[in-house]
């Protein structure tokens, strides 16, 4: 079986049909299951089970800023102002040409940190994004 090796040249990041210009870093922290002590008196080693799991939450970091972007950046920045909660395939990690991770169907994204502007004298002015995950696990598409 080979290995597929996904360059991050070929990925990007999409609100809705438009590209988040200016992205060039992004994380996914995946799904997080907690688990719930379970053990009794007696017991000597504890024991857990399952209990929910936390869809996650995205960085999106190091985008060049754009004040004049009245679509990606724009709508991300709305997203959070307006609490306003994204379906799936409304933000888009892609991966190569056509696979992309977004939040599963019957979840939804929440644009937890927007307006986030950094610069620097001798530098690009960034800014940066944060986003939960909520209802149900990312999936490549």
């Amino acid at each position: 079986m080979a290995l597929t090796v996904l360059r991050g040249r070929y990925h990007k990041i999409t609100v809705g049909t438009y590209a988040l210009l200016g992205a060039s870093k992004y994380s996914i922290s995946g799904l997080a299951r907690i688990t719930i002590e379970a053990s009794e008196y007696g017991d000597d080693v504890d024991k857990f089970e399952f209990g929910s799991a936390n869809g996650g939450t995205i960085t999106i970091s190091d985008a060049l800023y754009d004040p004049t972007d009245t679509t990606g950046q724009a709508l991300l920045d709305s997203a959070n102002l307006n609490a306003s909660k994204l379906g799936s395939g409304d933000l888009r990690f892609y991966v190569n040409s056509t696979s992309y991770k977004t939040v599963a169907s019957g979840g939804y994204m929440l644009v937890t940190k927007s307006h986030v502007v950094e610069s620097e004298r001798n530098g690009l002015a960034k800014c940066s994004f944060e986003v939960q995950v909520s209802g149900a696990a990312m999936v490549l598409v």
